[in-house]
């Protein structure tokens, strides 16, 4: 039972971590997209004010150069750096603006950033605000035209090329997310051990209780056992006795039928306490010896070739290895009668009941396979359960429906399993498959 209380309580923290780690991924996303849009804005909002800056020093800028130009006996004069315009905060390595004339001719160029890429869009675009994305920023075209009071066909005067890089956003970007990260991790690594915590504290009182219902059963076993023996002891005092020819043949009945209950009980009795024993001393290696696994097998399969014969089965061995395991021989022995008794009570007449032996890479794997009714797919993890039983063909009023749960319980000590599948015969049956810890 400690086992099943750790499984259950790694697996209720996990799924409490998996729910904590989506809930503050997706408020890690959230805020990573909120800031980024949000920067994203700012930047846009710092090109339209300098765009709109910039444009407005289109005109004399055109008007300069023409001077110069007319002056210069109608030399062309090259693009040349202008400070006029209010940097606004932004240092001049991380902005440049660029005025055009409206055959894109370049007039003037202020700022150091070197872009990657044109920042001419395409020409069906050119005669409207738009922005234009790069590797390392982000720029706006925007065209400038000469408005005179209602006048409805303004004259263009020129272009201007704003860009900012984006640096210093992604550097922001960058730092705000490797924050998010560590903060997620600090707080899964909370989360985890609170979530451990609390499932800890929640599991205990339900531990405490089946602890105690354990050792109720314990308890009630061991005390029923003294007045089930002293019921067979009087029963066969009376029937060792010198009247009991001359008994009532009806009255011998009854107690033959009493005498029969009390050893039902007396085994339900035993196997309870087993169960008990089997909680309580989990994976106790107290006992255990190392032995051939494929003598006690043949023993086994001994024993019972009488009580085959007597039901019309053929009993068959298919002993595929050798091994020597460490193990309870007294309670392995008593999962594999039980195993193989079942075979027999449900296989039909005629039919071959087998017990077979095989290794695979981590387990040695030994199996009883009957030609009986099955047991449905929805059914071969409820046949373990204490006290189930089935309204189908395997069920048996004199089982008490503890001889699976017994014998689970006794292959999960070993650190093994014991699992019901369906049987590789074409006539159908069922594969009871313990699986024991390979041993080197």
């Amino acid at each position: 039972m400690q086992t099943n209380f750790s499984k259950a309580r790694t697996q209720l923290s996990l799924r409490f971590g998996l729910f904590s780690a989506s809930l503050l991924l997706v408020f890690g996303t959230v805020v990573y997209l909120e800031v980024k849009q949000s920067r994203e804005a700012l930047l846009q909002l710092q090109l339209q004010q300098l765009a709109a800056a910039a444009a407005a020093q289109l005109p004399l800028l055109s008007h300069e150069l023409e001077e110069k130009e007319q002056s210069g006996n109608g030399h062309k004069i090259e693009p040349t750096e202008t400070g006029q315009l209010d940097t606004q905060g932004i240092n001049l390595g991380r902005k440049q603006i660029r005025w055009f004339n409206p055959q894109l001719r370049e007039l003037s160029r202020y700022g150091r950033f070197q872009i990657n890429g044109s920042v001419l869009p395409p020409a069906q675009q050119r005669n409207s605000s738009s922005y234009l994305g790069h590797s390392n920023g982000l720029s706006i075209w925007k065209p400038v035209y000469l408005r005179e009071e209602h006048d409805i066909n303004p004259v263009l005067v020129g272009y201007v090329s704003v860009t900012l890089s984006s640096q210093a956003t992604e550097d922001e970007l960058h730092r705000l997310l490797r924050g998010l990260i560590i903060g997620a991790g600090l707080a899964s690594l909370v989360a985890g051990g609170g979530s451990l915590w609390l499932v800890s504290s929640a599991l205990q009182p339900i531990k405490q209780q089946i602890e105690r219902l354990e050792q109720f059963t314990a308890d009630a076993s061991h005390e029923l056992r003294h007045p089930l023996t002293a019921i067979r002891a009087v029963i066969d005092s009376l029937r060792q006795g010198s009247g009991w020819q001359n008994t009532d043949p009806l009255l011998q009945n009854k107690f033959n039928l009493i005498n029969q209950t009390v050893e039902q009980m007396t085994r339900l009795v035993e196997d309870l306490l087993l169960l008990a024993r089997l909680d309580r001393s989990y994976g106790d290696p107290s006992g255990w010896q190392r032995f051939a696994l494929e003598d006690l097998l043949e023993d086994i399969l001994d024993l019972y070739q009488d009580s085959a014969q007597q039901h019309g089965l053929k009993l068959k061995a298919a002993l595929e290895t050798t091994a020597l395991i460490r193990a309870h021989p007294v309670r392995l022995k008593q999962l594999l009668v039980n195993l193989l008794v079942n075979a027999i009570r449900f296989s039909p007449r005629g039919g071959t009941v087998t017990l077979g032996l095989r290794s695979s890479k981590r387990w040695l794997e030994v199996w009883v396979e009957d030609e009986g009714p099955g047991i449905p797919l929805e059914q071969r993890e409820q046949v373990f359960e204490r006290f189930w039983q089935a309204d189908s063909a395997r069920s048996d009023r004199s089982n008490t429906g503890l001889g699976l749960a017994m014998a689970r319980a006794i292959a999960e000590s070993h650190g093994g399993q014991l699992l019901a599948q369906a049987s590789s015969s074409a006539s159908g049956g069922c594969r009871m498959l313990l699986r024991l810890p390979l041993q080197r």
